[in-house]
């Protein structure tokens, strides 16, 4: 796994331990702001600027399967200059072999996995899956399990261009 995707996780882990979700503003804390479904994050790590946006799904099925954390993020990290990577967790291991579909309106991308994450292949899709993302209404992602459940979960998009403009505003590197 490259450092950077090492980094994402590590920050990801250090944001969800936070309780994500809607939490007040205070000085310290590195939620920049709640966009309506989607919050916006800043902080450091090695001393070098790390920016995400993020939120949970408004829709999990099936009902009553077990799972983790559910979360999709776009991140920006200053090492490298890294901008619009896209990663997802599931809340479960994947099967092993198998790729993530991330659909929003006609446009659909393959994931590939590792663990309980999903993240595009390049930089170019990426960028054409926060294109997507800025452009719909609601996002889902498919994938299966390493027991074999089938799962989809669906995300509002409401507030995510509120969110990523204002890491951009934020998070210049």
């Amino acid at each position: 796994m490259s450092r950077i995707l090492i980094v994402a996780f590590a920050f990801t882990l250090s944001i969800l331990a936070l309780g994500i979700s809607r939490q007040a503003l205070a000085e310290d804390s590195p939620l920049l702001g709640s966009f309506k479904q989607w919050q916006a994050f800043r902080t450091t790590q090695d001393g070098k600027l790390v920016c995400l946006v993020s939120s949970k799904p408004v829709k999990t099925a099936p009902d009553g399967v077990k799972r983790g954390d559910i979360f999709i993020l776009v991140s920006f990290f200053q090492e490298g200059n890294v901008r619009n990577q896209v990663q997802v967790l599931v809340g479960y291991p994947f099967k092993s072999g198998t790729t993530a579909k991330l659909s929003v309106g006609k446009s659909s991308f393959d994931l590939f996995t590792d663990g309980e994450n999903a993240w595009a292949r390049d930089a170019a899709i990426d960028s054409s899956i926060v294109k997507a993302l800025r452009a719909g209404a609601t996002a889902t992602v498919q994938g299966t399990s390493q027991r074999g459940t089938a799962t989809t979960d669906t995300y509002s998009l409401s507030g995510i261009s509120a969110a990523l403009d204002k890491v951009a505003k934020e998070c210049k590197f």
